[in-house]
């Protein structure tokens, strides 16, 4: 569950639909004794419009998962770090923009190969129940590392400069601010939230589970 629970798509939007305000002619107003000048001001795309993706490849095959440096660490809680890899395609585009007029849409594709080091604890605690007293199972992720192992562009506009090369590096930092930390333990930890009701078990449960077999 805790695999699971991490993201399988990253996105990220910089200065996308960024605008500015420019004057894009004048109009006159009064007569020959009161003459007055006035500004038309429109507003129009302007800067270097930048979108992030990172997606992971076919994780039913290449999400690897190994469980390490199992513990107990307390009465009814234990410790482990979960061993991940996987594989992410990256994609980033950009449009450039000046005075409202397009120049240009650039676009580029990654690959790339991340291990993920999370360290969880889950403790068991009673839970109440139709008739007997329940288990839940509550598991919460401590912290988050990774390791960026490859990443090479597949796939790049037909042009140079550095707008390509800020794509490239757009694409890798998006990964590594998504994938370590706070910021990926958060995002796991709030999808197991979700599912916790999965992870009550009630005597009548077990007995069914042990009947079927």
């Amino acid at each position: 569950m805790i695999a699971n629970a991490i993201p399988r798509e990253y996105e990220r939007k910089k200065d996308w639909g960024r605008t500015k305000e420019i004057v894009t002619g004048v109009r006159s107003s009064g007569n020959f004794f009161k003459f007055d000048i006035h500004r038309t001001r429109s507003t129009v795309n302007d800067g270097v419009w930048k979108h992030y993706r990172a997606t992971m490849v076919e994780p039913e095959q290449n999400l690897v998962v190994r469980i390490e440096n199992l513990r107990s660490i307390a009465a009814g809680k234990i410790a482990f770090t979960l061993f991940v890899t996987t594989k992410l395609h990256g994609w980033g585009r950009a449009k450039v923009y000046e005075r409202g007029v397009h120049l240009i849409a650039l676009e580029a594709e990654t690959d790339a190969k991340v291990s993920l080091w999370l360290d969880c604890e889950i403790a068991l605690e009673t839970a109440p129940s139709s008739f007997f007293t329940g288990i839940a199972v509550r598991p919460v992720v401590t912290g988050a590392r990774m390791s960026l192992d490859e990443f090479r562009l597949t796939r790049v506009s037909d042009v140079s400069g550095p707008v390509v090369r800020e794509l490239g590096d757009g694409i890798r930092h998006l990964i590594e601010d998504e994938l370590k930390g706070p910021k990926l333990a958060g995002k796991i930890n709030r999808s197991i939230e979700k599912r916790k009701d999965r992870l009550m078990f009630t005597p009548e449960m077990l007995v069914g589970a042990a009947g079927g077999k």
